[in-house]
């Protein structure tokens, strides 16, 4: 159960499906919703109030708070508000993830950066929702992709309070496993009391040709989409990998291409 729930609600994005999502989760174990509301202005904006309408921003922000706080009663649930004028909406974020099992947040043409920040600097699983709203929020059917690696297996275990709900999972191996780690790997799910599929899917090895990492991850990150559709799922389950350039933290082609183009919800540890 996500006892801890934190959900970023942001001044461009459509919050319905994010708070819905939110209470879906809370309810299953009378859990705490944290929303993190920060408005996307600079100090020196707030100092021009002729040219910035900072009034239309703070108006909007009570708009999102009181669909929060109906939600919240609607739902009997209880939650808090972090409100932020012109502060880090990664750090905030961050921040409250600290003390919390799970973030969700909402991807959209306008918020790419913030997401992959979170993504990575996130102290908890991330859950991204896509850009379209969805009819309905359920995680019955789920896809984890695996791989021998940390985030991998972090991302699993973070995702054992959903999978526990799930009527139909599919482990799917991308790239090389060996009956020791199979034999390993439906050990350690049967101890959890869950029944799931293992599937194996070959890819190529990147080690071959280096130059090719890139359009390597990219075809993976294809292979899980179009195996998440193939199978109709309603959520995909990966680590979240980065790679170092000049000492920024940036996405892995495989993360970055299922975390922009997934059009379900995708759960994420890095």
């Amino acid at each position: 159960m996500y006892r801890s729930i934190v959900v970023l609600l942001e001044d461009k994005a459509d919050h319905a499906s994010l708070i819905r999502a939110a209470t879906n989760l809370a309810q299953v174990g009378d859990g705490h919703i944290s929303a993190v509301y920060v408005v996307p202005l600079t100090s020196t904006m707030f100092s021009m109030p002729d040219v910035v309408n900072v009034e239309s921003f703070r108006n909007r922000a009570n708009e999102v708070h009181e669909h929060f706080e109906s939600a919240l009663k609607a739902a009997n649930l209880k939650g808090s508000w972090h409100y932020t004028e012109g502060g880090d909406v990664v750090a905030e974020v961050a921040q409250q993830s600290l003390f919390a099992d799970i973030v969700l947040l909402r991807r959209n043409k306008h918020n790419h950066k913030v997401v992959d920040k979170v993504l990575l600097t996130a102290g908890c699983p991330a859950l991204l929702l896509p850009p379209a709203e969805l009819p309905s929020i359920s995680f019955d059917r789920i896809l984890v992709a695996w791989k021998s690696t940390r985030e991998a297996a972090r991302a699993l275990h973070d995702t054992l309070p959903l999978l526990h709900q799930a009527n139909d999972i599919v482990i799917a191996a991308l790239g090389e496993l060996s009956d020791h780690e199979k034999q390993s790997l439906t050990s350690y799910l049967t101890a959890h009391g869950i029944d799931a599929k293992i599937e194996q899917h070959t890819v190529e090895d990147p080690y071959t040709e280096p130059s090719l990492l890139r359009d390597i991850e990219k075809s993976v990150g294809r292979r899980l989409l179009a195996l998440a559709k193939q199978e109709n799922r309603d959520l995909i389950v990966m680590g979240a990998y980065g790679h170092s350039r000049f000492s920024e933290a940036i996405l892995s082609g495989v993360t970055n291409l299922v975390s922009q183009m997934a059009e379900i919800p995708v759960l994420m540890s890095h």
